[in-house]
């Protein structure tokens, strides 16, 4: 048996005790992908055609195994990413601890536009749920509103949540959909917006030449109303102007310095990792479902070393 065969079914076992409803068929075809992918560390489908644990030797019959599975109506990403979903989530809370949520954006070449919603767990990102666009710029906030409403759906019950967001989003949607469901928030905005505080008008850029660390209930353009802090370390280029909802100081500041995570988990999808900007996938619904083989091979990844880890030190976790 091979090393992609003897992966392939342990990520069956997993796949089955965690996605119990999903077809048999497309649920052992998600596995030996899952299984496949590892093994390449590519996304080059050709490479994962002659990786195929199956007996037909002929490329093209291998290579529309690939295809039948990334164009299948029976591979549903969501459905597929609930239960993996959940269970994150719920190790990212336990003992009362804070989930951190992440939003951000990334690009295939000028042709793919992916939405993004990660949690941090084990300082870095793992993704929850995505949407694929073909488009060469910025997906519109109202995207990543339907993505957190998914997560909303699966959090443990009381759980604290801290929104993690970047400059180009709305920060008045998210700052509502934040209070809708009672969750905090660290989104970082940009300095050339101004703000109504205290009866006057401030653009951001001013706040260190008035002496301003912080600004405690203002108002943004939307009506929404935020605390912002202000931060610019020695060595950076860039000053951070956070939106928060707690108290605005250095250390709720800083506390936007967890959004990093994401940026391993791109890495993980790129270029330390799979290679996913090698991809020739033109069509965005494939490019999903290609996403949702990298997803569940980072899951069971993260998730086994969790296991690992606190079986060796339980205190440590």
């Amino acid at each position: 048996m091979s090393s992609v065969q003897r992966l392939g079914e342990r990520v069956l076992q997993d796949l089955s005790a965690l996605c119990p409803d999903m077809y048999k068929n497309p649920r052992e075809k998600l596995a030996t992908l899952v299984a496949v992918a590892v093994d390449a560390r590519s996304c080059n489908l050709m490479e994962w055609a002659a990786r195929l644990p199956i007996a037909s030797e002929k490329t093209n019959s291998r290579y529309a195994w690939v295809e039948r599975f990334l164009s299948a109506d029976t591979v549903q990403e969501n459905h597929i990413m609930q239960p993996l979903a959940r269970q994150v989530l719920a190790l990212a809370g336990a003992n009362d601890q804070t989930i951190i949520i992440n939003l951000d954006q990334t690009s295939i070449g000028d042709l793919h536009g992916i939405a993004m919603v990660s949690v941090r767990i084990c300082d870095r990102g793992l993704p929850l749920f995505w949407k694929t666009e073909q488009t060469a710029g910025n997906l519109p906030t109202s995207d990543y509103i339907s993505l957190l409403d998914k997560v909303a759906k699966l959090l443990p019950e009381g759980a604290k949540v801290l929104l993690m967001a970047d400059r180009f989003f709305d920060a008045g949607c998210l700052i509502k959909h934040c209070k809708t469901n009672g969750w905090g928030w660290r989104i970082r905005l940009k300095s050339n917006i101004n703000v109504q505080h205290e009866g006057g008008e401030i653009r951001l850029s001013e706040m260190e030449k008035l002496g301003l660390n912080a600004l405690t209930d203002a108002q943004l353009t939307s009506g929404e109303i935020t605390n912002i802090g202000y931060l610019h370390e020695a060595g950076h280029e860039g000053a951070w102007f956070v939106a928060m909802n707690d108290s605005p100081s250095v250390t709720t500041t800083k506390d936007y310095g967890l959004r990093w995570g994401i940026e391993a988990m791109f890495s993980d999808y790129k270029t330390r990792g799979f290679g996913l900007e090698d991809t020739h996938l033109e069509r965005s619904d494939r490019l999903s479902k290609l996403l949702l083989v990298l997803a569940v091979a980072m899951h069971l990844a993260v998730i086994t070393g969790i296991a690992v880890k606190k079986n060796s030190s339980p205190q440590e976790v």
